[in-house]
């Protein structure tokens, strides 16, 4: 078998700062030490240290951004990422606080190989915005101890694997620090020296728990406990800033709309609707709703949608918070392309209607219903056009009827076919008898009728 560990050594403090996107050295603080938990590149250039008091941090900063250690913050993150990898491997287990396993043995012969699974997963890493390291291993412990020592290895070959773990330093095998004082007072300063020390010796001097350790580290394959996928989906982003205009909440929703889509993948499912939930500064909470027309599945179509309901909304306050959900699972199907192959008839249909959608507002987009009336002006009706669609008839009528029916000189038609008797309405004292032809006028095909007293109207207009 063949693991891959995938370490995030700032998981917390990047998902802290996720939705800010001001470029200033960032702080997480230990809560109640007031120590340096984490902190970024930036923070790290101008001489900041994990375990440095605050207080020596803000001597050495201008600026800075700075908030507490959110264990749940740093959990919910780390199952995010685990959607994101999810289709990407046989089975995922979450190691917290900061790891991913990922058996990937299994996967290679989908991947044609070793490196072109590690490419794919790779760019799929990178867009997450998370650093990382990931590195291969021949057992869990392995692949874990080689990732977060950061030797970045891609390789299936055991030998090779194992060659490296030799290299590292007792106080890399993430042994307890009493324990790696021990070893290094003795002289054992590698794990090679360890690894060539008698078992019963050591297990003598420093008890069975070192001796487990090396067995889970050496040739221990039983996996942990597999991650499951959640029934629903549901991501919420602590703003560090005040979101004054909507269009800014865009930043932080780009992300949680791939970890989005890496859900609806891995459950095989598209969503109907979006709702997002803005948390404002002075308390209050407001809805944003995101339809779409059969669903969809990509951020890319997501995102289309959400840009043009950003731009026209005007938020009651600035926002400080978000949570995105994910409403109306409906399996995922196959888009049907025409002969050429490259055109998707409905798909496209449905994006231009849910562009029309979010731009214009579900109430001011409208669709022709059917009813089983003989009335033509009662047979077509408007209704919301994301509502449930209506039966059909075939009918040989017009698609477009006129508001009104405009009487007209019938010797200025030619007339093609008809009579077609309508008559009806007595149920509701709408009571109608005509009898309908298919006229012509030039170029236009017309839809004409004559009363019983002889008068003739223009009732609609073929396309």
């Amino acid at each position: 078998m063949l693991w891959l560990h995938i370490h995030f050594p700032r998981l917390a403090l990047e998902a802290q700062f996720m939705a800010d996107p001001r470029p200033l050295p960032q702080l997480l603080l230990i809560p109640g030490q007031h120590t340096i938990a984490q902190c970024n590149a930036a923070a790290v250039s101008q001489g900041v240290r994990v375990g440095m008091n605050k207080k020596t941090a803000f001597c050495l900063l201008a600026d800075c951004a700075i908030a507490d250690y959110d264990s749940h913050l740093e959990g919910e993150s780390l199952n995010q990422l685990a959607l994101l990898c999810y289709h990407q491997a046989a089975q995922i287990s979450l190691l917290p606080p900061q790891g991913l396993l990922l058996e990937v043995g299994s996967m290679l012969p989908l991947f044609a190989g070793l490196d072109a699974y590690w490419h794919d997963l790779t760019q799929r890493l990178d867009s997450s915005g998370f650093e990382y390291r990931m590195s291969t291993g021949h057992t869990p412990s392995a692949a874990r101890i080689l990732a977060e020592a950061g030797l970045g290895l891609c390789s299936d070959d055991i030998e090779v694997l194992q060659q490296n773990l030799l290299q590292l330093t007792v106080a890399q095998l993430g042994l307890p620090a009493p324990l790696v004082d021990k070893l290094q007072a003795m002289g054992i300063r590698q794990y090679g020296q360890l690894k060539s020390t008698p078992r019963k010796e050591l297990g003598y001097r420093f008890g069975i728990d070192l001796i487990e350790r090396l067995q889970r580290l050496e040739t221990d394959n039983r996996p942990p406990v597999s991650f499951k996928l959640p029934e629903r989906f549901a991501q919420v982003m602590h703003l560090n800033y005040d979101a004054e205009q909507a269009r800014g909440l865009l930043f932080p929703l780009r992300r949680a709309l791939l970890n989005l889509e890496a859900y609806l993948l891995s459950r095989q499912r598209v969503c109907e609707k979006l709702l997002i939930r803005l948390a404002h500064r002075d308390g209050r909470r407001s809805l944003l709703t995101i339809p779409s027309v059969r669903g969809c599945y990509r951020q890319s179509d997501w995102l289309a949608l959400l840009q043009l309901q950003l731009d026209q909304t005007q938020l009651i306050d600035p926002v400080v918070s978000l949570t995105l959900r994910a409403k109306g699972f409906l399996p995922m199907q196959a888009e049907n392309a025409d002969l050429v192959g490259d055109r998707y008839l409905q798909g496209d249909a449905d994006r231009m209607h849910a562009l029309l959608l979010a731009r214009l507002g579900e109430d001011r987009v409208q669709t022709l219903k059917a009813e089983a009336d003989p009335r033509p002006e009662v047979a077509s009706q408007l209704q919301n056009s994301h509502s449930t669609r209506s039966a059909q008839f075939m009918r040989q009528w017009p698609s477009l009827l006129l508001p009104e029916p405009k009487a007209i000189r019938v010797q200025e038609y030619q007339l093609i076919s008809g009579p077609e008797r309508i008559e009806g309405g007595w149920w509701d004292n709408g009571r109608v008898r005509r009898d309908y032809y298919i006229g012509q006028q030039g170029q236009q095909r017309v839809w004409l009728f004559r009363r019983d007293d002889g008068g003739w109207f223009l009732h609609g207009l073929f396309a």
